[in-house]
């Protein structure tokens, strides 16, 4: 599939929704959001392969605006090591009770380690790399439980290395708010994903359970990663990890 068949597809979905969005009652005008969440996992994955770091990790991410918000995204090892920096600015072109369509756009620094020789001895360094992103993001809740969603990403790879460009496509479904007894609530989250980076392509199946208690701010998540068909380097293996986030959020009325 190439690029600009799949941006042509992309641009005929989001502008479809223009029209609604625009008639859409939006609950975002009056109200200010401030959020910060924290991820400990045993195995740090990316959707795209070369991302991923594969060894304990830290996310850290805060969100901050009203209809237009700003997301940056600390990724760091657990030895203290910088795993990738992301800056995304996001805003919301629809928002309803049960409909959403956002749009957004990152900066990123992705740190990889080489190895280098050094007065004869052969060490590992690490090297930043830069990358530019694009998303546009939907998602329908039909009830408490299920919702539907389609996520589309673009980058046209490192400015160093002049890679070659990154497509993602992923159809995403849910089904949350699972009373368990207790307070206690779980969740199943799936994606169905096309990628094709740097030359490569690759289709892929996943799903996150999740454990959560209502007055807890801590929720427990397994996710796992299954390559369906894929040539991409580093990405034809099944992945998985065990995460517990932390999670903060709250949204403040403003006049």
């Amino acid at each position: 599939m190439s690029s600009l068949k799949i941006i042509g597809f992309v641009c005929f979905l989001l502008f479809s929704q223009i029209s609604y969005a625009e008639t859409s009652a939006d609950s975002t005008q009056k109200e200010m959001q401030f959020g910060t969440s924290a991820l400990i996992t045993n195995n740090g994955i990316s959707i795209v392969p070369i991302f991923t770091l594969g060894k304990p990790a830290a996310i850290i991410n805060f969100t901050v605006g009203r209809r237009f918000t700003f997301e940056p995204e600390f990724r760091v090892s657990l030895e203290g090591k910088p795993w990738s920096f992301i800056y995304w600015f996001r805003y919301k072109v629809a928002k309803t009770a049960k409909y959403s369509l956002n749009i957004g756009a990152h900066p990123s620094i992705v740190f990889r380690n080489i190895s280098v020789m050094i007065n004869g001895n052969n060490e590992e360094i690490q090297r930043a790399q830069r990358f530019v992103a694009g998303e546009i993001s939907q998602n329908y809740r039909f009830n408490k439980h299920v919702n539907l969603g389609f996520y589309y990403l673009v980058s046209p790879g490192s400015i160093e290395n002049k890679t070659k460009p990154t497509n993602l496509i992923t159809l995403r479904s849910g089904y949350n708010n699972i009373e368990l007894g207790k307070e206690f609530v779980a969740g199943i989250n799936s994606q169905l994903i096309y990628l094709f980076s740097n030359g490569e392509e690759g289709s892929y199946v996943n799903a996150t359970i999740t454990l959560a208690h209502k007055k807890s701010p801590v929720t427990l998540s397994y996710f796992y990663n299954k390559p369906i068909n894929s040539s991409i380097t580093g990405g034809k293996e099944p992945v998985w990890n065990v995460g517990a986030t932390y999670a903060f959020n709250k949204m403040f009325k403003t006049k």
